[in-house]
């Protein structure tokens, strides 16, 4: 793993610059390569080919180079693919076959490889740069362009030192007080952009014109003539085998085990693939939070006599946030971040690469509010005229549980109603009370991408697979772990598992009340019954808990000062918060905009290029 940077321009000393904001991503190396078009560098965090993998990198005639993080799980195949095609290899990395493959297959090289990354490769000849994000989104590439100036980097941080100006782009603000993220290819700062998961883009160094093209989609076409048996042999193969091929290091390997069938699944699989015991590591949180899964990843630890490792979380860990705001440039207000941050730091002590469970609830529908999407609760008794009229006046009624709750059965009146309620923090039609610039509704963006030929489980799946896991849930794991300077690898999310998953009906993920009803089937074999047996609960980060104790406090004060962004928000609505810290109808609200407090601070007030103090 690394973190890679760039321009089109010739400067040593700011892409050094630029370099050491991202050390952490990779402390083990750095290297450049600059001419008079364009500034390439990177930072290495030796995974693979320990003693010539670095980078930059080149092909025999030294006109095509490349930085790239992440890693190629398929690059012995391709590598043999392409001497037999005549290339000719200098190091045994998994960097050198994406040069080769460009080489000979053009920009459709990325179809070709199997893994997580982002690339840029400068084609002398063509005089371009061509710039790739994974098929996921599991690594995060970030640029600007100002017409002239083509700037990109695994980190928005990492562009400041260009002297680019701070502002916030209102539009993202809004989507992450409804989502708690930005789903789209905007961020936080004006004109700084997200390249979308399974995107490539190309920058022309003469014409300086940009493009940009999806290389992949997801293609929703459930067979549903498959004997489930074969189904289920299937998917097992297929798990073992994108395991075995994330448990090839140079470095020593292990993985985060949470007790919950995911986790506990990655970990006996690994048992299988080895003799030695696996390393794993688990989370818990001090004694009285409503969160604590201990019990269940020793159960699994025991199982498969893993080497086992536990870190409780405190309430005071609240400490550690604006440093953990500062990794999160591009701010999400997930809490999850806290515990997956300390559990990395404690893991690289004894790990550099961690196998996970992520994903597996986007692509086998393990959410509960996928399920009852047509559920209208009380209000299929409520006439439209009638509610119609009573939202008319929705910002005028005195009581705000009274506006929260005309909100909530204004949501579930429409077929996807527990789904919106699931995923959005501040309804649209509360922005108003909260926001003092023009905030378009979030709903429609969302549903606007809805309209397929799809019944609504995979409908919720395509949303979760386009924006969610790319833009939220794969960047708070990417970015938490790289903070540690450790690598995560994400086997259900192996392009493989998730076309096959498109490829099988809705009631195979979901059946008779079970969730992932398909995946429990393949690791049945596998896990010991109790975890087996598990209902769904998600990496749960006790908030209303901490906001009660160690944050109490300060959240006070934090707020205070979020009160003066009189051009961002409405003081009488802090205010409400504030009077209400206690109460957990609050309590989602409250945290994001505690984080978007010290985010603001950090990079618009501050010049981001280190952590503030709380």
């Amino acid at each position: 793993m690394c973190g890679i940077c760039g321009f089109n321009f010739a400067d040593k000393v700011l892409l050094k610059k630029m370099c050491i904001l991202i050390k952490h991503r990779g402390p083990d190396d750095d290297g450049y390569f600059i001419d008079d078009k364009v500034s390439l560098g990177m930072r290495r965090l030796s995974i693979i080919d320990l003693n010539t993998g670095n980078q930059p990198q080149h092909n025999e005639n030294e006109d095509i180079w490349i930085v790239f993080n992440g890693e190629i799980y398929n690059f012995l195949e391709l590598r043999a693919d392409l001497e037999k095609r005549g290339h000719n290899f200098y190091t045994q990395s998994d960097t050198e076959s994406i040069i080769h493959s460009y080489e000979e297959w053009g920009k459709e090289c990325v179809n070709k490889l199997r893994g997580q990354f982002v690339f840029c490769i400068y084609d002398k000849r063509k005089e371009i740069l061509f710039l790739a994000r994974d098929h996921l989104g599991l690594k995060p590439l970030y640029y600007y362009f100002n017409g002239s100036d083509f700037i990109f980097s695994s980190e928005i941080k990492c562009i400041f030192p260009h002297g680019i100006s701070r502002e916030v782009n209102n539009n993202a603000l809004n989507l992450l007080l409804s989502l708690k993220y930005a789903p789209f290819n905007e961020t936080l700062f004006k004109g700084i952009y997200r390249l979308p998961s399974s995107t490539y883009m190309i920058f022309n160094l003469k014409s300086k014109h940009l493009v940009k093209k999806k290389y992949w989609t997801f293609n929703f076409k459930p067979d549903n003539n498959k004997n489930i048996s074969l189904l289920v042999n299937e998917l097992k193969n297929l798990i073992e085998e994108s395991i075995k091929i994330r448990m090839i290091s140079d470095v020593p390997l292990g993985a985060f085990l949470s007790g919950g069938i995911d986790s506990s699944g990655v970990v006996g699989i690994m048992s299988k693939l080895t003799e030695n015991p696996i390393k794993t590591f688990s989370i818990g949180f001090e004694e009285g939070a409503p969160v604590n899964e201990t019990k269940y990843a020793r159960i699994v630890s025991d199982y498969f006599n893993t080497v086992h490792t536990e870190l409780t979380v405190k309430s005071t860990s609240f400490k550690i946030l604006p440093d953990l705001v500062w990794h999160f440039d591009d701010l999400i207000v997930d809490a999850a971040m806290i515990p997956i941050y300390f559990m990395a730091k404690y893991a690289k002590e004894k790990i550099t690469v961690a196998l996970t469970g992520d994903g597996a609830d986007e692509v086998f529908a393990g959410y509960n509010w996928y399920f009852k999407p047509q559920k209208k609760y009380y209000t299929q008794y409520l006439p439209d005229s009638v509610f119609q009229n009573l939202m008319k006046f929705h910002r005028y009624y005195p009581s705000h549980k009274i506006r929260l709750l005309l909100s909530y059965i204004n949501t579930m009146r429409q077929n996807y109603g527990s789904f919106y309620n699931s995923i959005f923090v501040i309804p649209d039609s509360e922005k108003s009370e909260v926001v003092n610039f023009r905030a378009n509704d979030v709903l429609p963006q969302i549903r606007s991408r809805f309209f397929q030929d799809l019944d609504e489980v995979n409908q919720f799946i395509n949303w979760d697979l386009n924006y969610q896991l790319p833009n939220q849930y794969n960047m708070k794991l990417d970015k938490m772990v790289m903070a540690a300077s450790l690598e995560a690898r994400v086997p259900y999310l192996d392009q493989k598992i998730v076309n096959w998953s498109t490829s099988i009906p809705s009631h195979l993920k979901f059946k008779d009340n079970i969730e992932k009803y398909i995946l429990r089937l393949a690791l049945k074999d596998v896990l010991p019954p109790e975890i087996l047996r598990r209902k769904k609960r998600g990496f749960g980060t006790p908030i209303g808990f901490w906001l009660q104790k160690g944050l109490k406090e300060i959240s006070a004060e934090i707020l205070e000062r979020l009160s003066k962004r009189k051009l961002l928000f409405k003081p009488k609505y802090i205010k409400l918060l504030k009077r209400n810290r206690s109460r957990e109808l609050y309590m989602s609200k409250i945290w994001s905009l505690i984080m978007f407090e010290l985010w603001y601070e950090t990079f618009i007030e501050n010049d981001g290029l280190k952590p503030v103090k709380i």
